[in-house]
């Protein structure tokens, strides 16, 4: 008997061993390996697994979060029930609609996907991943085969990688493409429902709050702010602290940039909680295990002191300053050439708008680091090609520090001003940007005047 039992408990552990491996591979292929080894819905299973986490070592972080995901998804299993479509059910819930069998002309658009994503540069593939994306959504919608989740996850992708590109060549194309993406996730969550997929549901409830706050901002309308929150809560319903420290701190954070957002009579308040979000996320979020959440917190922390109306104005700049030179520890130009360009506008603003008093420098260091910065964004990554509505708001940016710097050749820098409004007005047409076209036509026209006299 005990011959026996040894013998079940090695082959529990052969099974298991391979279950973790194949799905750390590959989702489906660990679906399938569940659905046809019966003998890993013991609650033998469940200990093996907890003995195997606790055996892995420190240093192999990543590892052990796979681990315990898969944990949780035999303990989702079990709750449903342990029938083959429990397991699907469960991987669904966990991995999202792809972990169920794809027919082959999805799957070859899902290795076409992971090619682009390998590339790393969503400024020029976004475009082919957007069409990609909608070629497979209206194929699937037409295929009575597909699985509902499966055009659900399509929907969310859709939405998110619309978001991942430069911003759109009009006001009018990205106002229309955050209203796509608003309605993708909407319908996701006709099938990701609290009930039957929560982690779904809270993964597209997170992704919704991020575009109705986008929208909010480049629409005027403080309602989407407001659902925006709305949205970011729903998901904290699932996403608590302790189980999911990653995703709950990209919440919180995200929740703090809404906060900020909101204004209405007590801005100075919503800006107060935005920071205790922000400070909240980077007391749960260890760098060495989330270092781009901890750098995307420190980036937003800075935006809110930034912008802070209560305390001493000077401390308040100083500290977003740290925070902003925090998160370049982590967004590196070579890696994180979006996000470095970002912070290095935020930098750029704070020297150029900052009094000398505010951060110690004369007006004119003040000035010229932020022609630095502005520099900086502009030549390494904000490039015609790529980026040239940033470039745009970033040249009007150098534009307005030449205008009003004071020192050097007056006349040079009135020439340096009138070049960023020019190359800047080839984008910010009144066609494409009306608001942006006006108040640097007026920069331009003062430069010219300027110039004159």
């Amino acid at each position: 008997m005990i011959y026996s039992d040894n013998l079940l408990r090695f082959d529990l552990f052969q099974q298991l061993v391979e279950w973790l491996n194949v799905s750390m591979r590959d989702h489906r292929k660990g679906r399938h390996f569940l659905e046809t080894n019966a003998l890993l819905m013991e609650n033998e299973t469940d200990r093996e697994l907890e003995r195997l986490i606790v055996a892995q070592v420190e240093d192999k972080i990543e590892i052990k979060q796979q681990m315990q995901h898969l944990q949780a998804l035999l303990h989702d299993v079990h709750r449903r029930g342990n029938t083959t479509a429990d397991i699907r059910e469960a991987y669904v819930n966990t991995y999202g609609g792809f972990a169920l069998d794809l027919p082959s002309w999805l799957t070859e658009l899902e290795e076409q996907r992971t090619q682009l994503v390998r590339l790393r540069r969503p400024d020029r593939t976004t475009k082919n991943h957007v069409r990609l994306l909608r070629e497979a959504l209206a194929r699937a919608k037409s295929d009575e085969g597909i699985a509902p989740e499966v055009i659900a996850e399509l929907q969310n992708e859709l939405a998110y990688t619309l978001l991942q590109g430069p911003h759109p060549a009009s006001q009018t194309e990205y106002i229309d493409m955050l209203e796509q993406a608003m309605s993708c996730h909407e319908a996701a969550l006709q099938v990701y429902t609290f009930e039957r997929y929560p982690f779904q549901y809270a993964k597209t409830y997170g992704q919704l709050g991020i575009i109705c706050q986008h929208y909010g901002v480049a629409s005027g309308q403080k309602e989407f702010i407001e659902r925006a929150i709305s949205s970011y809560k729903s998901a904290l319903w699932v996403y608590n602290r302790d189980t999911f420290p990653e995703q709950w701190t990209m919440l919180q954070t995200y929740m703090g940039c809404a906060y900020a957002y909101r204004g209405q009579d007590k801005a100075g308040d919503n800006i107060e909680y935005a920071i205790y979000c922000h400070e909240m996320a980077l007391r749960v979020v260890p760098r060495a295990l989330f270092p781009t959440i901890w750098a995307t917190a420190q980036t937003h922390l800075g935006d809110a002191y930034r912008e802070r109306l209560n305390g001493d104005r000077p401390d308040n700049l100083k500290l977003a300053l740290m925070s902003y030179r925090l998160a370049l520890s982590v967004f590196s130009q070579k890696n994180f050439p979006r996000e470095w360009a970002a912070i290095h506008t935020k930098l750029g603003f704070i020297f150029q708008y900052a009094r000398a008093e505010e951060i110690e420098m004369s007006t004119d260091m003040n000035l010229r680091c932020a022609i630095v910065c502005y520099e900086g964004a502009l030549d390494e990554v904000y490039t015609l090609e790529s980026f040239p509505v940033e470039r745009a708001a970033t040249l009007v940016s150098l534009g307005n520090v030449h205008l009003r710097r004071p020192s050097g050749n007056r006349r040079e820098n009135l020439e340096q001003a009138r070049k960023c409004y020019r190359e800047a007005l080839d984008i910010f047409t009144e066609q494409t940007f009306p608001l942006e076209y006006q108040q640097t036509l007026r920069n331009l026209s003062e430069t010219e005047l300027f110039l004159r006299g």
